[in-house]
């Protein structure tokens, strides 16, 4: 079979001359994922020479045309010779992939106002869209780090706090108790859109997470971190663009930053995943003698306690990430925040979640929505506290992303 892609205006083109049997669906299979990692949502399938399709290469554009509907975007069968038309329409197909004779037209729907906001990469763009604009996050320090890391036991048991839609929040916790002597192991856990996820520090690497569903709302036992009450001003949503392979870390909150024209500001992002670069908890600090925790950062002890990622982890994932910066003086008096880049000019704490590869709608899309579809559909792979490996050489560097979406606020302590 050959496979021919075609850049167009509304739509993708891809088109097929062969067979699509058992043998060459992993191949169209692959094609199509490739142009939706693409950041392309609208494909045209040119199967005007493609005289046999079995059920393998059926399913395929099932598949795609299902993942692509949710997303509001399209596949589209477009010059279906006789036989594939045939063997379509005998399936009860021809609505779920828009057959026509020609290329099939996406009606452009009007949108809510958008405008250009500049990131410092070239080919990169980013849309802003206005949500609130007066909207400031309020935000609240809860324990704290200096006494677990101590080998300390806590001076206070841990908070329980509620996570409904408005209300964001990373650091150490746990679902249940928080008492590592009840079953419950404090790890690192992040919050956002009405869904809380938690890894606990037993060695698994098992995220476990909770969902608002109806009265139910996730509530997190928290030893120490950061929590934030409010609503959003900005949504922003980027994309490399084809000149560039990812947006680091630290390019998504800096545009942040100039969104809301502050020095600080709160970030919930569900992206595209090029990869991860960070570290999770294998045990819980506090729970030793002193002596042993104090080494925590020591090698060879910091294996035991953190485990690395040496090579950047999860790529072509999905991801939910939270986190807080600030810019330079502000952030240094300020407890867990760390500096996001090698100068220190800015002072961030960020936790991600990963995901499998899921593509995002685009426009203006809804954050409990966006994370709720998230958590249902997905299996949740794992969570790291993120970090910027900057290690001459040898370091992993920063977590990198392909294209997203950023709820922001500026946010007051």
């Amino acid at each position: 079979m050959e496979i021919t892609r075609t850049p167009g205006g509304e739509q993708f083109e891809i088109k097929l001359k062969g067979r699509l049997d058992a043998i060459w669906s992993d191949h169209v299979s692959r094609a199509l994922d490739e142009c939706i990692r693409g950041g392309e949502h609208s494909l045209a399938v040119d199967m005007s020479e493609v005289d046999y399709i079995s059920s393998a290469g059926i399913r395929v554009l099932v598949i795609f045309a299902r993942q692509l509907k949710a997303i509001h975007g399209r596949l589209s069968v477009t010059n279906p010779s006789s036989a594939v038309r045939g063997v379509l329409q005998l399936a009860g197909l021809s609505s779920l992939l828009s057959i026509s004779g020609g290329a099939a037209s996406v009606p452009a729907a009007p949108g809510p106002a958008v405008r250009q906001v500049a990131l410092p990469l070239r080919g990169s763009t980013v849309d802003a869209y206005d949500l609130q604009p007066d909207a400031i996050l309020k935000v609240e320090q809860f324990g704290d780090a200096k006494e677990w890391l101590a080998g300390q036991l806590p001076s206070r048991r841990p908070s329980g706090v509620e996570f409904p839609v408005n209300v964001m929040g990373l650091g150490c916790g746990a679902f249940g108790s928080g008492d590592a002597d009840n079953g419950a192991y404090p790890g690192e856990f992040l919050a956002a859109g009405g869904a809380a996820v938690c890894q606990p520090a037993d060695g698994s690497n098992k995220p476990d997470y909770m969902l608002l569903q109806g009265a139910l709302t996730p509530t997190v036992n928290v030893n120490y971190g950061l929590v934030g009450r409010g609503r959003f001003q900005r949504l922003l949503r980027f994309d490399k663009g084809a000149e560039q392979t990812h947006v680091p870390l630290s390019s998504v909150v800096q545009v942040c930053f100039d969104a809301v024209g502050g020095d600080s500001v709160g970030i919930v992002m569900v992206a595209e995943t090029s990869a991860l670069v960070g570290a999770s908890l294998q045990r819980t600090p506090g729970s030793q003698a002193a002596g042993e925790a104090r080494g925590i950062f020591a090698f060879p002890a910091v294996r035991d306690w953190l485990s690395f990622t040496a090579e950047a982890a999860f790529a072509n994932t999905t991801s939910l990430v939270v986190g807080l910066a600030t810019r330079e003086p502000r952030g240094a008096d300020l407890r867990l925040l760390r500096p996001l880049v090698h100068s220190g000019q800015i002072r961030g704490h960020f936790h991600a979640a990963a995901f499998p590869y899921r593509p995002l709608r685009k426009g203006q899309i809804d954050l409990a929505d966006t994370v709720q579809t998230l958590f249902e559909s997905e299996q949740l792979l794992g969570m790291l506290h993120l970090l910027n490996d900057w290690r001459p050489g040898s370091g992993a560097g920063e977590s990198r992303f392909l294209r997203g979406a950023c709820w922001c606020s500026p946010w007051n302590p």
